[in-house]
């Protein structure tokens, strides 16, 4: 093996050893498996190197073994003849780029086969890492992220993956001699600078929940990424020139060694624990997603992320934008006990805690399957409808069996070209250098509107879409259902970025739109429903819970900067016509449980107290888990806060323990 092609396979696992560091988020474009790439690479590296010191180890002795026998046999033979005193001297082999006058051809021989490998070699790299291998590792390893199997959008990205390597290639094979060249070298330079990028430089790029990455604040970083790519793409340019024979077998070689790699990593995650969650002919429908019941209603509709400054900032620009909720009661000093959506709504249904020591898929299976508070409700003749993703609130549609009545039967579709398109972007902004990533930005609900709103089945699959929801609410309108009794839950996109409405619920660009913007939208859509509810005349006796899933934090790497406080608007049934009234009780999640015991009718003194029983002069302690994902210099790790007293002065809150988790 030539010795600079040993250096250049040296250069690039140096270069992957010393920027590695991973990046985490609700879809992480960065989450890799650089881990299992790089020890292929080692052993494919050591065990071609090792297969050639043998070769030539082998060939040396041959060649030392013919040279004594020839001197033994001239020995014993009386050969005394000279060597001839003149030799014919072999000009010293160059392959150097040839001179401005010379044919690239004619010097080189350049012939199609070269040319062919050479493309097909290239053109495979790229096609391989930025769309197969790129869109099915972002799957496999964010798959709680996605509530379709992986088999629906397979054969669609296989077929493009074909479709970029046979015009990449073709491209390039029209091309000759310095074109020839120079697009080889500026396309495997593509390759490899988005190969290191996409597994060893982005870092902290934060997490794709919907919210704008403020890049204005990575100026300096996008200066020294640049440089770096300007570095890497010019060493194919460079070697092209220097030595054009290493040049071509390190671009055949690199290449197939990225493919060889990643296949590797490929087949490595292919294991059961990483089985889609949708492949299974169950899940959440809309079924009676605009039914209620005639004679008694329990409805708690949770918007996403709806913190107490959205609301006081609303309030601060319209004082009177709630005066609508008549008969409600807000509890301004309510706590969820956690700071994300998993675990934060199969604990609110169940009371389990979570302090991450187990899987989520375990722990959410676990909560629904042997979960008896719903279940109890069902006994208790309520018809029990959950309007929720999959992915962060359960595991398997086939564990809320026993609980749900809109569970059905079938197999989900999704709309493949505007799948590919999303997936295609995703890759796009994990591989791009850094300066190119704001074109490309993304978020989870653009992945969740991919699948089709026809179901094999009469009733689609229930997503995350306010916009949607408000238009069929607008269409449909609510009507009265065949159950004498029935529970709803229905989450909602609410406040959470991505910001895609305004205050009358329409949609908009997110740049005319923001957390009080999208808190109002929300709220639009909150007041269409009661307002048919009231045209029903089924408001006042309904029992309606509005509140948040979770408050919001800066992010999910730092530790809490601000108090974290969940919305809550609560209206037990029998009121109507009367202002909002305000209550600030410290209250939680905890109390929603007995609430609806309490309103449903149940026994529920071994729940604990319900909203309206917890004295507002209560000092009793409330504790938010709060998670932080895995950075380059910190371990995953569990914030466990206490707080006593108003929760909304964040003097209130003492960090009481710090620990790492494994999951």
């Amino acid at each position: 093996m030539k010795s600079k092609v040993k250096w250049g396979l040296y250069f690039f696992l140096l270069v992957a050893f010393v920027f590695t560091t991973p990046v985490y988020a609700y879809i992480d474009p960065a989450t890799t498996t650089y881990v299992i790439q790089i020890v292929t690479a080692i052993v494919i590296t050591l065990s071609v190197t090792i297969g050639v010191f043998f070769t030539k180890l082998r060939l040396s002795l041959l060649t030392y073994y013919a040279r004594f026998s020839g001197f033994m046999i001239r020995f014993f033979s009386g050969n005394k003849e000279k060597k001839p005193s003149v030799q014919t001297r072999i000009p010293p082999e160059t392959d150097r780029y040839p001179s401005s006058g010379e044919s690239h051809s004619q010097r080189f021989g350049q012939s199609f086969r070269e040319r062919l490998f050479l493309s097909a070699s290239v053109g495979g790299a790229f096609s391989f890492t930025f769309v197969l291998f790129g869109i099915y590792e972002i799957f496999i390893l964010n798959i709680h992220s996605f509530i379709f199997p992986f088999k629906l959008i397979f054969w669609p990205v296989v077929l493009t993956s074909l479709v970029i390597f046979f015009i990449l290639s073709g491209l390039c094979l029209l091309l000759r001699g310095r074109f020839f060249d120079n697009s080889i070298s500026l396309l495997f330079g593509v390759v490899l600078a988005g190969y290191v990028q996409g597994n060893f430089l982005n870092r902290g790029l934060g997490a794709l929940t919907g919210d704008q990455i403020d890049w204005s604040a990575r100026s300096g970083s996008f200066v020294i990424n640049t440089i770096i790519w300007i570095a890497i793409m010019a060493i194919p340019l460079i070697l092209m020139r220097k030595k054009r024979k290493a040049w071509s077998f390190t671009v055949k070689a690199l290449s197939g060694l990225l493919i060889v790699v990643q296949s590797i990593s490929m087949i490595a995650l292919r294991k059961p624990s990483f089985v889609p969650l949708s492949q299974q002919d169950k899940y959440l429908s809309t079924q009676g997603i605009y039914e209620v019941s005639d004679q008694r209603n329990i409805i708690v509709i949770v918007l996403d992320r709806l913190d107490n400054r959205y609301i006081q900032c609303v309030k601060e620009d319209d004082p009177h934008f709630f005066d609508r909720l008549d008969g409600f009661t807000q509890f301004t000093d309510n706590m969820s006990l956690y700071s994300q959506t998993f675990p934060s709504v199969a604990n609110m249904f169940s009371g389990r805690l979570h302090l991450f020591e187990r899987p989520q898929s375990e722990y959410l299976r676990d909560v629904w399957s042997n979960s008896a508070f719903l279940p109890r409700l069902r006994d208790d003749r309520f018809a029990v409808r959950l309007y929720m993703e999959q992915g962060y609130t359960f595991d398997k549609a086939s564990d809320l069996a026993k609980i749900a009545e809109n569970i059905a039967e079938s197999q989900i579709k999704i709309h493949r070209i505007p799948a590919i398109g999303q997936f295609l972007r995703l890759t796009a902004f994990r591989y791009a250098p850094l300066g190119a990533k704001p074109f490309f930005w993304t978020s989870t609900d653009r992945f969740s509107q991919l699948v089709s709103m026809e179901a094999v089945s009469s009733q689609p699959p229930y997503i995350t879409n306010d916009l949607y929801f408000y238009e069929q609410l607008k269409e449909q309108k609510l009507r009265r259902g065949t159950q004498e009794k029935q529970f709803i839950y229905l989450h909602l996109q609410g406040p959470h970025a991505p910001y895609v409405m305004n205050e009358r619920a329409e949609p908009v660009p997110s740049e005319k739109s923001g957390s009080t913007i999208q808190t109002k939208g929300s709220f639009h859509i909150v007041y269409e429903y009661l307002d048919q509810l009231k045209r029903l005349g089924l408001y006042k006796n309904s029992t309606i819970v509005i509140t948040g899933d979770h408050g919001s934090r800066r992010d999910d790497i730092s530790p809490l900067e601000s108090a974290i406080v969940t919305g809550l608007f609560v209206k037990p049934a029998g009121r109507a016509g009367e202002p909002l009234a305000f209550n600030s009780a410290p209250v939680s999640s905890d109390n929603l449980r007995p609430f609806i015991y309490e309103q449903a009718g149940l026994p529920y003194a071994s729940l604990g107290k319900t909203y309206f029983e917890v004295p507002q002069n209560a000092e009793n302690a409330r504790y938010l888990y709060h998670r932080l994902k895995k950075t380059d210099k910190n371990p995953s790790r569990l914030l466990i806060y206490e707080i006593k007293g108003d929760a909304n002065r964040f003097e209130n809150w003492t960090l009481i323990e710090d620990r790492v988790i494994e999951y």
